[in-house]
């Protein structure tokens, strides 16, 4: 067993926390949070589909102009190559789990 580096990474709309990522097999895991009335910036994968799963607060996934609701407990899955972004809906922050694989 060994320890795994956390790569921590504030950004303008929240903060990122980086578990795995390792670039010639695309593989990227970690958990994010994005402050209310705040938003991730428009961006794709293109190096594999993503997976997000909310395990706090509720939020807006937009891909290709539609809208879906994610409420906490519920996964919700990004096709490669989609633009998309994502915020909160109400008064509290919403924390991720993500996992971009192949």
């Amino acid at each position: 067993m060994s320890k795994i580096a956390v790569a921590e990474s504030p950004q303008e709309w929240g903060w990122a926390k980086v578990f795995a990522k390792k670039e010639s097999q695309a593989l990227e895991a970690g958990i994010f949070c994005c402050q209310p009335g705040k938003s991730l910036p428009l961006h794709a994968h293109n190096e594999g589909d993503e997976y997000c799963y909310l395990f706090k607060g509720s939020g807006v996934f937009v891909m290709n102009g539609e809208e879906i609701r994610v409420a906490e407990g519920e996964l919700i899955k990004i096709p490669r190559g989609v633009e998309h972004l994502s915020y909160p809906t109400g008064n509290q922050p919403f924390h991720s789990f993500y996992l971009i694989c192949p």
